[in-house]
């Protein structure tokens, strides 16, 4: 799944008061990489459970391996930091058509594709699921808000939902934020407003439309905001100079650390409970997690470690770039059609769907990007436009 693009310039760290700059920030798009490739893992068919012993633990954590929470949180804070005006007005920098264009020419293009070429592959296998309503609620991105459909087509892809109403959202909530409705209070008002549709839209059955409380906790944005404020609130304090540079690497080291310890704990709760809506699962996932990523990220952006010159190196660059063509084929009807091509064997699997989603990014995603992206003069932020978009926003 896509973050906001960050390959764009955006404002570096810089002590308050002083002079904006722009800075490229690789390790972001590296990152990708690696959240991609976590859910990778988390999707990879491992076969039946191995009986009680070592194996069966590494097989529990890696089932719970998520990426979905970094992308999350990136987007979260990409945004944040290239549209917000630092004003009370419900309006994204640069405008709203211009908004709207750049983040539908990041997402839809390639999705609208590969969701066509996958609806065609199950017509081809005769499969219940290639139906043109279906295929409809595909091609809108509606099938998220289902239930019974939020698997259909590209399976991964339901979350695209989520992160397209978080793209919608984002500017008024970030204008509420400067109108003095403090950051942390706006995900208990989203979770509030989705136990509000389920208890209003569960009892009509239809189609799982907001049909349960884990649904709307698991598949939604309004069970998953958490993840984007974290990283708004870490773009807020980024652009205002206020991350620091604390000595050593213990806030990547720590986030690493804390958020293979949280993987863990959910492999242990999977192992005991076996429900996938166990309130401590729910808790580890919605909470856990985002708070990890967290301080993973702080450390990315303040600390000058291995991990960040590794995330920054070239290798990482082109294969973070990819990581959206990744993201939408490595567990669809189109992987699995070339797994079954290949050995049982998840490395040669794993570099095979890299190795395709580079060149479908090279040859599809950027050329389509390109041509719809908004075409704008970039100019220098001034000192004025800086402290404008950093206008003091209480958390």
């Amino acid at each position: 799944m896509p973050a906001a693009n960050p390959s764009a310039l955006v404002a570096a760290t810089v002590a308050p008061g002083a002079a904006a700059v722009s800075s490229y920030l690789p390790a972001l798009t590296g990152l990708r990489a690696i959240a991609a490739w976590l859910v990778f893992f988390n999707h990879y068919p491992l076969g039946p459970l191995p009986p009680p012993g070592p194996a069966r633990a590494l097989q529990y954590f890696a089932d719970e391996l998520h990426g979905l929470p970094m992308l999350l949180l990136l987007s979260g804070f990409l945004i944040a930091l290239r549209y917000d005006t630092g004003t009370p007005a419900f309006r994204p920098r640069g405008g709203w058509r211009r908004y709207l264009q750049s983040r539908l020419a990041r997402i839809y293009p390639l999705y609208a594709l590969l969701t066509l070429a996958t609806f065609v592959l199950i017509w081809h296998w005769h499969s219940p699921q290639a139906t043109p309503g279906l295929l409809l609620l595909n091609l809108t991105l509606l099938r998220g808000f289902f239930d019974e459909y939020k698997f259909s087509g590209i399976g991964p892809a339901w979350s695209l939902t989520l992160l397209e109403c978080f793209y919608l959202a984002a500017p008024l909530l970030l204008g509420l934020r400067h109108r003095g409705l403090r950051l942390w209070a706006q995900p208990l008002l989203l979770l509030l407003l989705g136990t509000g549709l389920v208890a209003l839209l569960g009892p009509l059955h239809w189609h799982g439309l907001f049909g349960t409380y884990p649904f709307m906790l698991t598949y939604t944005f309004l069970g998953h905001s958490l993840e984007f404020f974290i990283g708004v609130w870490l773009a807020g304090r980024y652009q205002a100079g206020r991350l620091g540079t604390p000595a050593g690497v213990w806030r990547t080291a720590g986030g690493i650390l804390l958020y293979f310890a949280v993987t863990a704990a959910l492999g242990l709760t999977q192992a005991q409970f076996h429900a996938t809506d166990h309130p401590l699962t729910l808790v580890l996932n919605l909470v856990a997690l985002p708070a990890a990523g967290g301080l993973l990220f702080a450390g990315l952006l303040s600390e000058d470690s291995w991990f960040r010159q590794l995330l920054s190196g070239r290798l990482f660059q082109q294969l973070g770039r990819s990581s959206y063509a990744f993201y939408l084929l490595h567990a669809g009807p189109l992987a699995f059609w070339v797994y079954e091509r290949l050995p049982g064997f998840w490395p040669l699997q794993l570099a095979a769907v890299q190795v395709v989603s580079y060149v479908v990014y090279r040859l599809v995603e950027e050329p389509a990007g390109r041509w719809l992206r908004p075409k704008v003069h970039r100019e220098r932020p001034t000192g004025n436009q800086f402290s404008q978009s950093t206008a003091p926003a209480k958390f």
